[in-house]
């Protein structure tokens, strides 16, 4: 992995999911240059990482404001072989 790669991934992952607005005040206000560079750089990046993350909210977090859930349930049936073929003679019968 190139530094510019690195560069990249570390800007993405820190402005998209993991920067307060307290920081990102604090890089427009000391590093505005920067900044600016790197979201023209990555705005294409960023935006799918925000699409993402606003579908995915709307996904968990319906209009009730509770966590849509499912009911999953296995059943696993389980005989050995010689009770298999007890069931299986017993049906053709």
């Amino acid at each position: 992995m190139t530094n510019k790669e690195i560069e990249k991934q570390n800007f993405i992952l820190w402005y998209s999911l993991y920067a307060t607005e307290q920081e990102l005040e604090m890089a427009r206000t000391n590093n505005t240059e920067t900044l600016n560079r790197l979201l023209k750089e990555y705005a294409e990046e960023i935006d799918k990482i925000n699409k993402s993350r606003r579908f995915y909210e709307r996904i968990i977090q319906p209009a009730g404001g509770q966590t849509q859930g499912f009911d999953a349930s296995l059943e696993i049936n389980y005989f050995s072989y010689e009770r298999k073929s007890t069931v299986l003679e017993e049906m053709c019968q």
